[in-house]
């Protein structure tokens, strides 16, 4: 069979999307019962209400960042672009500490605080990267990595004006860790998820301007795509979206480096079905991700890990195969 004789693939309908993100909706709901019914503790209905706060905020979580990289690395076009590698998420990490400090506790204003910091950190690395209305996209890598590491730096600088009897709950929150409380604060909870939901959905509808940006920006610019505006629009819904998470369980690095990568490897670049595909997966990635943290811990007699380690200790070796890759391609 020639290139000629293949079949065209069929186009994506609004009703396609629609099974596609029923199909997904399903399987992330079993996912979530099945995981929920796992753990060391006696399941009656208090243990019930914990594991299924604790569930939501982590799908919250894993959608908000897989969402937030799928969308980076359209924009950006590079596969190696996420929140937590282009320093947003220790931006918006450094907005909740400097909260914290400030009110003493945690309170309403620091998401409002993690979204400044986050939106900073944007700026800050847009700036360096940008050339002339373009982004090198290795510059911003580079960028990304030394903003993060500063923030890093002053995230445990503030841990130092952190009360004592304090100081181990925020090493672990810095270190990425899916809060216990999430049931008790179901406003908070509502609130960053109806956060996520509203950047998803953004990022949803603007899914033929991501395609188009794909082939270039003076072929967005002939669709019809303000590039300059939309890549503005773009980082600002990251940055709010990545500090909901954020305000939930600190920085989880590299959920949104893996799951687009593999959810573009099995249902294409089409960004409005890669769109639904990566909330979902990232979803359920890190509600599996958490699971085994609070299972495995205690079966090793270690403590709840934080599920930030887990996906550090699975994302780094991804990001340097994928590094790896990018050299050899462009080497060819």
């Amino acid at each position: 069979m020639t290139e000629t004789d293949r079949p065209a693939p069929t186009p994506l309908t609004a009703r396609r999307l629609a099974v596609t993100a029923g199909v997904m909706a399903v399987v992330t709901v079993a996912v979530a019962w099945g995981c929920c019914l796992l753990g060391p503790e006696t399941l009656g209905w208090a243990v019930v209400q914990i594991r299924l706060g604790r569930i939501a905020a982590a799908a919250i979580i894993g959608a908000g960042l897989a969402v937030a990289g799928m969308a980076l690395q359209g924009l950006l076009r590079n596969p190696l672009a996420e929140p937590y590698i282009l320093g947003i998420s220790s931006g918006a990490g450094v907005g909740v500490l400097a909260g914290i400090v400030l009110l003493g506790r945690y309170a309403v204003g620091t998401p409002a605080l993690a979204a400044i910091g986050a939106g900073a950190t944007c700026v800050v690395v847009y700036l360096i990267a940008q050339r002339r209305g373009r982004l090198d996209p290795y510059v911003l890598l580079l960028a990304g990595v030394s903003v993060g590491m500063f923030n890093g730096a002053v995230m445990f600088g503030l841990l130092l004006y952190m009360e004592p009897d304090h100081l181990l709950q925020f090493i672990r929150w810095s270190m990425g860790d899916v809060p216990q409380w999430a049931w008790s604060q179901p406003l908070l909870l509502a609130g960053c998820g109806g956060v996520v939901l509203a950047g998803w959905a953004v990022l949803l509808i603007r899914g033929a301007a991501f395609n188009a940006l794909g082939l270039g920006d003076e072929v967005a610019r002939s669709a019809g795509v303000g590039v300059g505006r939309f890549r503005v629009e773009t980082f600002i819904v990251v940055s709010v979206m990545t500090a909901a998470t954020v305000s939930l369980a600190g920085p989880v690095g590299f959920v949104g480096l893996i799951v687009p990568h593999v959810c573009r490897l099995l249902v294409g670049a089409d960004h409005r079905r890669l769109a639904v595909v990566s909330g979902f997966a990232g979803a359920i990635a890190l509600i599996a991700a958490d699971t085994f943290c609070r299972t495995f811990g205690p079966w090793q007699g270690i403590g709840k890990i934080p599920v930030g380690v887990v996906t550090a200790l699975c994302g780094g070796p991804f990001f340097v195969w994928l590094l790896r890759r990018r050299f050899k391609a462009a080497a060819v």
